[in-house]
């Protein structure tokens, strides 16, 4: 009996151990808890809930991979019959990126831009609200309280550290690790990017043409959507606010073991605080999504919008054109997490149909895929490599003026490597590479490099250089004003010395500088009707930016940050100073935003004869969460009455309100 009784124990113990799971705790350097956090063990990936904790499924002795969006990956070992580890996760090397925190209240060691839950909380309506309002060397230039616009008139052109061109396209915007923009023009569209799926935001300053290649010259913003997290979700936010400016918002979604959906669905409207300044705009998404095995997993993305928008010209002269838009996008994903091997593969597409009233109408489109693979060679050793294909172009016409312009169509096969490798415990090194192949423009070789250390466990150092570039555009080629077929790419080249500190855990802080060197620009030479499109532009730029992030107690933080450009050629409308702030005060059931911007002087025209002055615009929101069901907002901006203007001829709306209500069941 007793010789069964130990057989019976030792068959038992694999299956004891089987049953094991471990409780993995992550922490950022605070000590405050990560949510949503990736547990990579054994194969198989958790999920860390609100309280940063995951059950991992798997027997030790073995490593586990901990990763979560802005904080550097870490790897954990577990011995055998350990039952419980912390991983603590320290903030991502900052030299380029604006960091995501991991919670509303999180506190990284870096500039900040947050979450779609703490982007909500300052009252902003869009990404690019979010972002004029959050980085302070990014600049982002409006000409009423919503819509954008297009063509002649149109606004949100985004500049980083002084890169930015108009149009847009010198930024790169990236949905869903897509790039999205018209296939013709070669600029994003600022009007679709409204919050009701993005999960987060990161900006990366400076040159990220090694990942993603043209358009990144001068920065990229990254939008990820949000996926639901368990069970059935639905959401319903309303707002409503001065000159009848309005926002409805569903977002409905359902995880199982293996599957998941979800769905979201927008109105945006506004009478304009001027004239002939109206804007409409509907939108949806749906996201399928289903877990194939333990290390795969596959997720298909689709969206549509559409918006009309209003010009109302500059004061005294008469409106300008409107626009009728509709667009749409997908992204097919495979991502697998293998442990020591993660990464996706997407085929992704987008087109839209323009329709201006001076005559202009358009089909576009942008098909392509990509991969981005990481692979971890050793613990201090990542490789990353990856490729993609892009197809974009299009066909315009004017039917005003009888003419079609053909069908333009270019494509573009990169492929891209990046070594991370951590030779010292408190030294980093980056090294990348990109060579793309153009069938318009032929080849280009993208470098960067990187040096990071850590001084101390409050002070870090980091060192960069890196090269972007920026394909013309299909209108720059053979559309308008002066199309020149024998344009070759704008070419950048980026150094920057950053520092970041955190003397105590309550308070972060960053400072860098940098200098570009823009050669190759393309440039509009000559008087009408003999104009030119040439590569004879180049542009120096010199400047600083810094943020900090201070929790003075436990419900109080203040944010702060600061920007200066010096340019040889600065463009119009962009100020050489800028200052972004923030206050948090958080009441139990009641949380207060109170916050702004101020711009100083900018040139009025591209003559450079004239300048706008600066100005400073305040804006105060309360959130009061009713019950664990609803929640109910008011928000004031520009309560300072301040005038101004961003744009030459477009004032901008004086003291505006809104208040609304959001219900989840």
């Amino acid at each position: 009996m007793v010789r069964i009784g130990v057989s019976a124990l030792v068959l038992l113990i694999p299956c004891l151990a089987a049953a094991a799971a471990v409780r993995v705790r992550v922490v950022d350097p605070s000590g405050r808890p990560l949510p949503s956090a990736t547990v990579t063990a054994g194969g198989r990936t958790f999920v860390t809930g609100a309280d940063g904790i995951a059950l991992a499924e798997a027997v030790p002795p073995l490593t586990i991979r901990v990763a979560a969006a802005g904080f550097q990956t870490s790897y954990v070992a577990v011995e055998a019959g350990q039952e419980e580890v912390t991983a603590e996760l320290s903030p991502e090397p900052v030299y380029s990126t604006v960091q995501v925190v991991g919670a509303p209240e999180e506190l990284t060691a870096g500039p900040m831009v947050a979450g779609a839950v703490k982007i909500d909380r300052t009252g902003v309506r869009t990404v690019f609200d979010a972002v004029d309002r959050l980085v302070p060397s990014a600049f982002v230039t409006r000409r009423g309280v919503m819509g954008y616009g297009i063509a002649r008139g149109g606004t949100g052109q985004v500049s980083i550290r002084g890169v930015g061109n108009s149009p847009n396209t010198g930024v790169l915007v990236v949905v869903d690790g897509r790039p999205d923009y018209m296939g013709m023009m070669g600029h994003p569209l600022p009007d679709f990017y409204s919050l009701p799926d993005a999960a987060s935001v990161t900006v990366y300053k400076g040159p990220a043409s090694v990942l993603y290649g043209s358009n990144a010259m001068g920065g990229v913003i990254d939008i990820r959507p949000a996926d639901p997290v368990e069970s059935f979700h639905t959401e319903l936010s309303t707002s409503l606010g001065s000159y009848w400016t309005g926002q409805y918002r569903l977002k409905h979604g359902a995880a199982f073991d293996r599957w998941f959906y979800h769905v979201t669905a927008g109105v945006d409207h506004t009478n304009g605080h001027r004239p002939a300044s109206h804007f409409r705009n509907q939108d949806g998404t749906l996201a399928l999504g289903r877990r194939l095995t333990s290390v795969w997993r596959t997720t298909l993305r689709g969206r549509y919008g559409h918006f009309v928008v209003e010009d109302p010209g500059p004061v005294g002269r008469p409106p300008g054109d409107w626009a009728s838009v509709g667009r749409g996008g997908f992204s097919w994903n495979f991502q697998n997490d293998g442990g020591r091997a993660w990464g996706a593969l997407r085929a992704f597409g987008s087109w839209g149909h323009h329709h201006i009233s001076d005559g202009w109408r358009s089909n576009d489109r942008t098909v392509g895929a990509r991969i981005h693979e990481h692979f971890l060679l050793s613990p201090g050793l990542m490789l990353e490599a990856g490729g993609d294909l892009v197809d974009y172009g299009g066909q315009g016409w004017n039917v005003r003026f009888g003419r079609d312009f053909g069908r333009h169509f270019g494509t573009a096969a990169a492929g891209f490597g990046r070594l991370h490798w951590n030779p010292a415990p408190r030294l980093t090194l980056l090294a990348g590479f990109r060579g793309e192949h153009n069938s318009i423009f032929g080849g280009i070789a993208v470098p960067e490099f990187q040096l990071t250390g850590r001084l101390s466990e409050a002070w870090s150092l980091g060192i960069s250089v890196a090269r972007g570039f920026r394909n013309p555009t299909i209108r720059e080629l053979y559309l308008f004003p002066a199309p020149n077929p024998a344009l070759e790419p704008e070419r950048l080249w980026h150094y920057e010395l950053s520092f970041q500190f955190r003397p105590t855990p309550a308070l972060a802080a960053s400072v860098a500088g940098y200098y570009a060197d823009l050669d190759n620009m393309i440039v509009v030479q000559g008087c009408w009707p003999s104009l030119e499109l040439l590569n004879a532009g180049r542009t120096l730029n010199r400047g600083l930016d810094a943020d900090v992030r201070w929790r003075v107690l436990r419900r109080l933080t203040l944010t702060g940050g600061y920007a200066y450009l010096r340019s040889t050629n600065r463009p119009p409308y962009l100020p050489a100073h800028k200052a972004v702030y923030g206050m948090e005060l958080s009441l139990g059931r009641v949380f207060l935003y109170a916050g702004g911007l101020a711009a100083g002087s900018r040139w009025a025209d591209f003559r450079r004869t004239r300048e706008l002055g600066g100005y400073a615009v305040p804006s105060l929101k309360a959130t009061v969460r009713l019950s664990n069901r609803a929640t109910a907002f008011a928000a004031v901006d520009n309560w300072i009455d301040e005038d101004y203007e961003v744009v030459t001829g477009y004032p901008m709306p004086g003291v505006n309100a809104a208040g609304g209500f959001t219900f989840s069941f």
